[in-house]
């Protein structure tokens, strides 16, 4: 069937399309969060430093970052059907070649290649929530999606590291490439197409983000996302396990399952979050209020690890995550205050700020931990890189906070006419 913005009705898209979508988000943050716990395994077999770890994880968000911009535009161009399909196809590939790895260097370019990838998995289901569903349920579908994303970081612990531990790491990922292309053949057969809306997209690249990058919101919400939300994806996705290997103590394994508690615990959250959102978070600024009101608390449980140092187990942790949540409305809110054909653009950009802060928190936390360990202990080094990072949480807050008008989207429309 055929589909456009102006003509389809909201709350549109089906259920079974939804679960292939979430469902092709889930492998996506299987994958990104598997370096958490098979980071052992990777350091023993390739005899990698902290700072190489921290730049093989964020490789990933690099490249995905890097593809954010061009994703919006051909988003809002060719449809999130075709786009998805391409990026599944490609996220398959990388799993192919990252199995067959027998160097650093090997695993480097295949991870690389997983950010290419994967880098519409959330991105298109989100431009399709944001032109064919309403407000309220724009939100829980996002908070839905994020349980997909938990899940997925819950299957990449322990039974990830168990499969690796049985049947060895490259097999785990060649299982993912099959994955990842049964999503692909499901979504080529089952998405809704998407009628063109002319060339203008592509011809006009740079003017199609200059409405975007000149609103003052956009910074102050890409605060957030440059600093409390990547900052929350890097430490989750790789810092946790190497915290709880190197200062608690604790074996792969042992790391693997506190991992595994600490995703459940952020899946049942989505969850929970998810049916009551629509309840509580109706609006943007519904959205802003629950940023203002809960972020200072994560920033506080950062600081809070940091300098409790070894003593800080695995349920601080979770306590953190939990306590970011709300970070979690930032994509629709992004959505939500752009016009409809504006929407996968002004999502990509959020995206490419969010996704280069990961890669830049993931990389310098551990080239903090290689350059300070040295001299002042692995503890101490810890220590300094994870309240480096709590301080850049309180930055990119108080950006945010710092009085400023609110984008709509009448004013969009006049910022376009000027």
């Amino acid at each position: 069937m055929e589909l456009n913005h102006a003509g389809a009705n909201k709350d549109h898209l089906g259920i079974f399309v939804l679960v292939i979508f979430a469902a092709g988000y889930l492998l996506s943050s299987q994958l990104r969060g598997v370096t958490a716990a098979l980071a052992p395994m990777f350091t023993a077999q390739f005899a990698i430093s902290a700072a190489e770890l921290g730049l093989l994880a964020g490789s990933y968000f690099a490249s995905f970052a890097i593809m954010q911009l061009p994703m919006g535009v051909l988003l809002d161009r060719f449809g999130v059907r075709a786009v998805l399909v391409a990026s599944l196809g490609i996220a398959a590939l990388s799993c192919f070649m990252f199995a067959a790895a027998g160097s650093y260097a090997g695993l480097f370019g295949a991870r690389l290649l997983s950010g290419v990838g994967v880098s519409a998995c959330l991105i298109a289901p989100l431009t399709a929530a944001r032109l064919w569903m309403t407000p309220a349920q724009q939100q829980r579908l996002n908070s839905w999606m994020l349980m997909a994303g938990a899940l997925g970081l819950v299957l990449g612990t322990l039974p990830s590291e168990s499969i690796a531990t049985g049947f060895g790491w490259p097999s785990l990922f060649i299982a993912l490439g099959f994955l990842f292309a049964a999503v692909a053949f499901l979504v080529a057969s089952k998405a809704p197409r998407h009628q063109s809306v002319g060339t203008q997209a592509l011809q006009h690249f740079v003017r199609g983000y200059l409405t975007i990058v000149r609103t003052g919101y956009t910074w102050k919400l890409g605060a957030l996302g440059f600093f409390n939300y990547a900052i929350l994806v890097a430490v989750q996705t790789l810092w946790i396990g190497p915290w709880l290997t190197q200062l608690r103590g604790e074996d792969t394994r042992g790391a693997s399952l506190k991992l595994l508690y600490i995703n459940v615990i952020m899946l049942i959250t989505f969850l929970f979050m998810g049916y009551l959102s629509p309840k509580f978070n109706k609006s943007a600024r519904d959205g802003e209020v629950l940023l203002r009101r809960w972020t200072p608390l994560s920033v506080a449980l950062l600081m809070f690890i940091a300098l409790m140092g070894p003593r800080a187990d695995w349920y601080m942790f979770a306590l953190y995550c939990i306590s970011a949540w709300p970070l979690s409305v930032t994509h629709p809110l992004v959505g939500q205050r752009s016009q409809p054909s504006e929407a996968g653009r002004a999502i990509a950009f959020f995206n490419l700020l969010l996704f280069i802060g990961v890669f830049l928190w993931q990389w310098s936390f551990g080239s903090v931990v290689s350059w300070v360990s040295p001299s002042k202990g692995i503890e101490a080094a810890y220590q300094i890189a994870m309240g480096a990072l709590a301080g850049l949480s309180a930055i990119g807050y108080f950006v945010f906070i710092v009085p400023g008008k609110a984008l709509t989207v009448d004013s969009l429309k006049t910022q376009a006419s000027q």
